[in-house]
């Protein structure tokens, strides 16, 4: 190429090259033959200048082909409009500047820059290629608008500073898997992906200064960070992702070494998928809102936090949110927000393990069932004034529950459907204080400090306290359902033990079974109520008595009646006393006959009777003395009496005896 071949465009660049004097050529055209030849040492450099090409404004003509050349001059090619690609396949060149530019693509594979290669404000209309690429400096693509089906092609990136993207339109994939970024990714404010398919891809990238989807970032398909290894932060607030059907958010076993925040205004149709996530920071979910319908709106087991996970204020899923498995150092808070999933699964936390406190209180709201199984609580699990609903299944179900600091359903606390707490270790209160439960509870094989039932407590139907234990039972029996099946419950003590007939009402209201009587009653004599023991014993007696037979039931009558089946010593004294009078006075009256009037003893009517009486001791009366005719009924009625009286006695004291 010689000189005098060159347009006045062309010759105004030539004479601007060796000091990279700017040119600002609007609307001329200017060869890309020309630029490469000028590049690649067709124009000689003058001593103490830097050569270079910066041009403005300019249409070039042809394609500007720069693969696999040595370049040491910066390129700045901004404003312009190409008529091809340009290639800077395997290129190595300094600062590469095509900002506002317009083309159909860029070809850069596995080129090196030594520089910045700027690129913000430029208009592709085809794909911008830069697998295996390595960028010195910063990639800027802020403002960019591609259009493409895989707009951008980054495949193993290696950048080492930032690479920027906001406000950018990405109309089509960018993918940047297997990427390197040594400072951060931005792609705040920055549209991506079209319907149906991909918009990030991410896969595996490591991003050493954190990224940020977020002021009004828009997604449509799906988002992949999935295996990549965020440094600092990975920050979606406010962001938009749109994949109905179909995965939002693809972070599968993504790591961040820092904070994850979901939150302020950000939105999600279509799944998000966190399994085996890894956040040493906290995992902020607040003022989100997150749509799978039928499906899973937050699909995140497996995930570690190291410290906490927050969805409050505002958060609301419609879908399942799964977190099975997930380890969290810190508290989980979901306080104040909105679950939904109809008759299904709302919320699903099997084998949590949490550090400090899970509350879903303050509002919080759930339509469908939460699951907490086999999980691990060491602070509290609260949920003051929550309202949880699924109508004509279980709410509720904490099965297996180590809860360290106690289980909080109270202030306000409402169920419409069964409760369901099976099995669990409750280091503190089981507290359902101002709960009103529209539906069965169970809380068969708990094991807890203290269990309260308030004043204000509403249990609407059945309760099941089979084969619970608790320390304290701090209770109003008459807050208690008409049905409660609590063969099997113990406790230690009673907050409240008298008045004992509210405690007698209490078990009189369910099916007779023996045990809750004689665990009441134990608990009596703990606390030095023996009175109150032996009425909830005599109580028990006479329940076990209605489902006897006749015999038994007439043996048992006879028994209540003259000593309280060994429970009311003092009525055997009173009809010991009765008879030894009633018997003196008649025997004194008419004096029995003598066996043998020669041998026998001074009779003595109230040894007489006494004699009868006791079956066991003897005075020498009765086997002197011979009744005849009225008498000697009498004589075998007192005998009768006083067998059964000595057979009650001794059965009562056996009792009391094995007892102690």
């Amino acid at each position: 190429m010689i000189i005098e071949d060159l347009s006045e465009p062309e010759l105004a660049l030539w004479e601007a090259f060796p000091a990279a004097r700017p040119v600002d050529l609007p609307g001329a055209p200017v060869r890309a033959a020309v630029i490469a030849w000028m590049l690649l040492g067709g124009r000689e450099r003058l001593d103490g200048q830097t050569p270079g090409v910066h041009l403005s404004g300019a249409r070039i003509a042809g394609r500007l082909d720069l693969s696999y050349a040595e370049i040491q001059h910066p390129v700045i090619l901004t404003r312009c409009e190409f008529e091809q690609a340009p290639l800077f396949t395997g290129a190595r060149t300094g600062l590469v500047d095509l900002a506002a530019s317009r083309a159909p693509g860029l070809q850069a594979v596995d080129a090196v820059f030594g520089g910045a290669l700027r690129l913000e404000g430029c208009e592709m209309t085809g794909p911008v290629q830069l697998a295996g690429a390595h960028v010195s400096g910063t990639l800027d693509l802020s403002g960019a608008a591609i259009h493409a089906r895989q707009a951008v092609q980054a495949d193993g990136l290696h950048v080492d500073r930032d690479l920027l993207c906001a406000d950018a339109v990405i109309d089509g994939e960018f993918r940047v898997a297997g990427a390197r970024i040594g400072g951060a990714m931005t792609l705040d404010g920055a549209r991506a992906g079209r319907s149906g398919g991909l918009s990030l891809t991410a896969e595996g990238a490591v991003i050493d200064g954190g990224l940020s989807c977020a002021r009004g970032f828009r997604s449509w398909g799906e988002l992949s960070v999935q295996d990549a290894r965020i440094g600092r932060r990975c920050v979606f607030s406010g962001a938009r992702l749109s994949n109905p059907g179909g995965v939002a958010l693809n972070a599968e076993r993504l790591g961040v070494e820092g904070g994850l925040r979901i939150d302020d205004g950000f939105s999600a149709e279509g799944e998000v998928l966190l399994r085996g996530a890894r956040v040493t920071g906290s995992l902020r979910c607040a003022q989100a809102r997150l749509a799978d319908p039928k499906g899973r709106a937050l699909n995140a087991p497996l995930m570690e936090i190291g410290s906490g996970l927050r969805f409050t204020p505002a958060f609301v899923a419609e879908g399942e949110v799964f977190l099975d498995s997930t380890q969290v150092r810190g508290s989980v808070n979901f306080d104040g927000a909105r679950l939904s999933n109809p008759g299904a699964t709302a919320l699903s936390l099997r084998r949590l393990g949490v550090t400090g406190r899970l509350s879903c209180s303050e509002g919080f709201r759930a339509d469908g069932e939460i699951v907490l199984v086999t999980a691990r609580i060491e602070g509290s699990l609260e949920f003051h004034g929550a309202a949880l609903s699924n109508p004509g299944g279980r709410v509720l179900s904490l099965w297996e529950v180590n809860a360290g600091g106690g289980i909080d359903c109270c202030e306000g606390f409402t169920a419409t459907g069964d409760v369901s707490i099976r099995n669990s270790r409750i280091a503190a209160t089981l507290c359902l204080a101002e709960t009103t439960i529209d539906g069965e509870l169970h809380l068969r094989g708990v094991d807890a400090a203290s269990l309260r039932i308030g004043p204000r407590t509403h249990l609407l139907r059945s309760v099941d306290l089979r084969h619970s234990r608790v320390g304290v039972l701090d209770d109003v029996p008459a807050r208690w359902p008409a049905r409660v099946l609590m063969n099997g419950f113990t406790y230690d003590s009673l907050e409240a033990p008298l008045p004992v007939r509210e405690r007698l009402g209490w078990l009189a209201g369910q099916a007779y079974q023996p045990q809750p009587y004689e665990q009441l009653a134990a608990v009596y004599r703990r606390q030095g109520h023996d009175e109150a023991a032996r009425d909830v014993l005599l109580a028990k007696q006479r329940r076990r008595r209605s489902g006897q037979r006749l015999g038994a039931r007439l043996w048992g009558h006879a028994q209540d009646w003259t000593v309280g089946y060994g429970y009311r010593p003092f009525r055997a004294a009173l009809w010991l006393a009765a008879l030894l009078l009633a018997g003196t006075v008649v025997f004194t009256a008419h004096q029995p006959p003598a066996f043998k009037p020669g041998e026998a003893p001074p009779f003595n009517a109230f040894l007489y009777t006494l004699d009868l009486l006791l079956p066991i001791i003897s005075f020498g009366q009765e086997g002197s003395f011979g009744p005849r005719g009225a008498q000697q009924w009498l004589a075998a009625a007192m005998i009768a009496a006083g067998w059964i009286l000595a057979t009650t006695i001794l059965a009562g004291l056996t009792r009391a005896l094995s007892r102690q």
